[in-house]
This record gives C-alpha cells, structure tokens and sequence, in this order.
C-alpha cells in the first residue's frame, strides 16, 4: 500500500520491486545507476508512483529493455 504524502504516491522498494516483480536488490541496484529515481523522506527510501511510470516508459527504464529483449529474440529466430 502506497504511502500518500500531500496527494503524491510514494512506494518503497519492496512495493516497487513486487510490482516490477524484481527483487529488491534489483530496485536498489537501478537507483544507484540513476535508472530509477528515488527520495529518502525520513528512513526509508521512497519512490514515486510517477518515478516509475517514468521508468516504464518504452524510451528508458524497463520498457526500454523489454524492447532490447524482443530485438534479441527476433534476431535468434532468424538464425539458421
């Protein structure tokens, strides 16, 4: 369940990770490399719900590398 702190959707990297259905390392691995942006509000490190629309989108982040996975998959199938 996402934290709503003045009507902006925060989720933490477990929640994001489910919903990605990555593991958290993953998340914290992306944040570090500047793939997915974060915030730190108190302890915990909190990411917006538009953070990772953003992410999603096809030109970067996880979209982008659904594009990059089927590219490799066509290529293999015309393989001889």
């Amino acid at each position: 369940m996402p934290t709503i702190i003045e009507s902006i959707k925060f989720y933490t990297i477990q929640e994001t990770a489910q919903a990605l259905k990555v593991t958290p390392q993953t998340i914290r691995a992306w944040i570090k490399k500047g793939k997915i942006k974060s915030q730190r509000i108190g302890r915990p490190i909190l990411i917006t719900e538009n953070n990772i629309r953003e992410f999603l989108q096809p030109s970067t982040g996880l979209g982008r590398l659904k594009d990059i996975r089927q590219s490799i998959a066509n290529r293999k199938a015309q393989l001889p």
